[in-house]
């Protein structure tokens, strides 16, 4: 076993315990509608992340395609990682107001 696979074992585990001793007791609605449109959003919701996660292998294809080397590809998957995450943060502080 490598290193990857302990270590997500134990990061696993370790959310595990933190889940079980920080859970709260949730309040189900009693409105038939807003339950039905919960479990729809989560699923849409749910679809576009696994479609978005998909794109990820494609991208680095095309950018490979474009005789691109590893480095460069890295660097900008770096960026727009960091992109996201400030400005991302800073956009929905905004959209929140």
């Amino acid at each position: 076993m490598d290193i990857f696979n302990i270590g997500f074992g134990v990061l696993v585990i370790g959310c595990s315990i933190l889940y079980y001793y920080t859970r709260q007791v949730t309040i189900q609605s009693k409105d038939a509608n807003f339950n039905k449109f919960q479990q729809l959003y989560l699923a849409v919701y749910l679809l576009a992340m696994m479609g978005d996660w998909l794109q990820g292998p494609h991208v680095y294809a095309l950018y490979e395609s474009y005789d691109m080397t590893k480095h460069q590809i890295e660097i900008l998957f770096i960026a727009g990682f960091g992109s996201s995450m400030l400005f991302g943060t800073i956009v929905g502080s905004f959209a929140d107001k």
